[in-house]
């Protein structure tokens, strides 16, 4: 049986198995992208598209990336959501390297993403064990 573990901010897990996302080319994202090395400039509805839905791509992170977890951001509202796309629930994360989160690899997914990645769980580092 599964355990549902809904990390606090600061807390870290490994991925047991590479993955695969839809990352939402919004000005909060591109710095990521382009450290993944995704040339979001040659998609119109980047950054600030408020007028048009932005542009995504699919995105991938290998098994054994680090993630810390940064913000966790649910609205009550969402509820009345009529799709996926339209919900503003989201986690945003770090890729951790050396030890330390990477300078520009900081990103955020929507909720439903999040139920796919797969994590070792023992790899669960709580925030107020490493302090």
């Amino acid at each position: 049986m599964s355990k549902l573990y809904i990390p606090a901010c600061g807390d870290r897990i490994t991925l047991a198995q590479p993955w695969q996302f839809t990352l939402y080319l919004e000005h909060r994202n591109l710095n990521f992208a382009e450290a993944i090395g995704i040339d979001h400039s040659r998609y119109q509805n980047t950054g600030y598209a408020w007028r048009a839905p932005l542009d995504t791509v699919s995105a991938s992170l290998p098994e054994g990336t680090v993630l810390e977890c940064d913000r966790i951001y649910i609205r009550s509202t969402s509820k009345s959501a009529a799709s996926a796309e339209e919900s503003y629930d989201s986690v945003t994360w770090k890729v951790v390297i050396n030890d330390k989160p990477s300078r520009n690899q900081r990103f955020w997914v929507k909720l439903s993403d999040c139920s796919n990645l797969e994590y070792e769980p023992d790899s669960i580092s709580t925030y107020r064990d490493r302090k």
